[in-house]
């Protein structure tokens, strides 16, 4: 799902650092303070989970892979703008130690798989958690996954309008090839996956687990 570097022009790429500068700098100042530090340990922990599982490629037929992105639990526990931080977090160690994703498009990457998805599903589970449970946490989660992929297919199509040199790939192809994979597999490994963690995370709390 990362848009690696090279394939988005500076009229993308820098807009969208100047729309996540802001939102990070907020998010840091709101969610990261003196204030945060009981909530840390499990911020921390669950931001290198998502760190780990978006390493682990999923096989998808066509021969390509998808993977899961995990950070919908940080916004559905606290906030969009924790989620967005941590995100970004893992998506700039991502690009530096692995070269997945990229520097010069870490601003549309955070925003498409940090913001938007996850805010997505913190709506979702905002608007229907206490009536359905545990069918609102798998909600939210393939929302979550299906708004992140939505929105960085959108950006590709938006760079092969704009410039074909940096992205080749007609719209209709690109969009197809990242959303049926994200609806049908990845989607609902990454709802299981909310609806697992969200239920281990609350028994913990019970014994004694400050969330």
């Amino acid at each position: 799902m990362h848009v690696p570097d090279g394939f988005l022009s500076p009229q993308i790429t820098i807009p969208a650092y100047a729309v996540a500068a802001p939102l990070w700098a907020v998010g840091v100042r709101r969610y990261f303070g003196r204030g945060a530090v009981e909530s840390l340990p499990v911020v921390g922990s669950l931001t290198a989970l998502a760190f780990v599982i978006q390493t682990i490629m999923i096989p998808v037929p066509g021969g390509t892979s998808t993977h899961l992105v995990g950070v919908a639990l940080l916004a559905i526990l606290y906030h969009p703008l924790v989620a967005f931080v941590c995100e970004s977090l893992v998506l700039l160690l991502q690009a530096v130690f692995f070269g997945a994703g990229g520097v010069t498009v870490l601003g549309v990457n955070a925003l498409a798989m940090g913001l938007l998805g996850p805010a997505a599903a913190w709506l979702v589970y905002r608007l229907l958690g206490r009536v359905w449970g545990r069918g609102a946490a798998f909600l939210a989660g393939y929302v979550g996954l299906q708004v992140s992929t939505v929105a960085v297919a959108a950006v590709l199509g938006l760079q092969h309008h704009l410039s074909e040199r940096y992205f080749p790939i007609p719209f209709s192809v690109s969009f197809a090839a990242m959303v049926i994979p994200s609806a049908t597999v990845t989607g609902v490994v990454e709802g299981l996956y909310t609806v697992f963690a969200l239920s281990l995370l609350r028994k913990a709390k019970l014994r004694g687990l400050e969330l």
